[in-house]
């Protein structure tokens, strides 16, 4: 019986781990505040926070992970969090306009 116990735990030991599981922000907002988007109701507060930008502020890497990100040109990203579209420069993030609602 032992012998097999042991069989059992070598075999698990060695047999690859199976990840199934996406990570976190990899298509948009995490599920639960994506479906508050997509309801029409805001986020909350604390990532209303991570969205209170000006023109000339550089946008945090992980908020384009969080948004919708398509390439205007080069030089230029468009990003779409929540109700705000984002125009920024790729390289340094830099945002150069912002629009209130998604055009």
């Amino acid at each position: 019986m032992r012998m097999l116990f042991r069989v059992a735990v070598l075999l698990g030991a060695l047999s690859p781990a199976v990840v199934l599981a996406t990570p976190p922000g990899h298509d948009g907002l995490p599920p639960g505040l994506q479906k508050k988007v997509d309801r029409g109701e805001s986020l909350p507060p604390g990532w209303q926070k991570k969205l209170d930008y000006h023109r000339g502020d550089h946008l945090d890497r992980e908020l384009l992970d969080y948004g919708r990100v398509y390439d205007i040109d080069g030089r230029r990203q468009r990003v779409e969090i929540e109700d705000r579209v984002y125009t920024i420069i790729k390289d340094t993030r830099e945002i150069v306009d912002i629009l209130n609602g998604r055009s």
